[in-house]
């Protein structure tokens, strides 16, 4: 209403940019089961990453075999940690890949 007043000491306020990251993926679709048999029902994969190591904090599906590269965008500056699986028809996955680590400047 314009009648009562406050007064706030100074302050400042800082903008920072920060530039996001990708990290580009890539591997080889697995031709075989865990047991050696052949692998006649391959459904798709997932990509796990986070920021510690074998804590993934995120979950990427990816149905159909065909696509064996995927682009992680948006990261923040860090560090990532990246695993991924196979599942088959029924769902089942397999154990975790050997995990990448990448810095994201």
């Amino acid at each position: 209403d314009g009648t009562d007043m406050a007064s706030l000491s100074a302050f400042s306020v800082d903008v920072v940019q920060t530039a996001l990251g990708s990290v580009t993926l890539s591997w080889n679709a697995p031709q075989e089961n865990e047991d050696g048999s052949p692998l006649t029902d391959l459904s798709g994969y997932k990509i796990y990453y986070g920021d510690s190591s074998r804590a993934y904090d995120t979950e990427v599906q990816i149905d159909g075999v065909g696509q064996t590269t995927y682009v992680v965008e948006d990261l923040v500056p860090g560090t990532y940690y990246f695993a991924a699986t196979a599942f088959n028809a029924a769902g089942v996955e397999s154990d975790f890949s050997g995990e990448a680590v990448r810095q994201v400047n």
